[in-house]
């Protein structure tokens, strides 16, 4: 689900894997992420095309069920 390997988040780099997911917010073909490193918060945010498969119901589903895992093993699950 990643699509870099780090991400400057204001001060903070977050590395890929890095993190606890502790929310998810819809709208509408785009997923708002909210990750907890090191006790900061860092945003984040993925875009699902309309005709794309997973559809973005699923990738919510998804996430939404893995709220408060570590982001590496979110990465790892299947969203088909």
């Amino acid at each position: 689900m990643a699509a870099a390997i780090a991400r400057q988040i204001g001060p903070m780099i977050v590395q890929l894997g890095e993190g606890v997911l502790k929310s998810v917010k819809r709208f509408g073909n785009r997923l708002s992420l909210t990750v907890e490193h090191e006790g900061q918060e860092a945003w984040g945010g993925v875009e699902v095309e309309q005709d794309q498969r997973p559809s973005v119901d699923a990738v919510e589903r998804v996430l939404k069920a893995s709220v408060g895992k570590p982001i590496e093993e979110i990465g790892d699950l299947d969203v088909g």
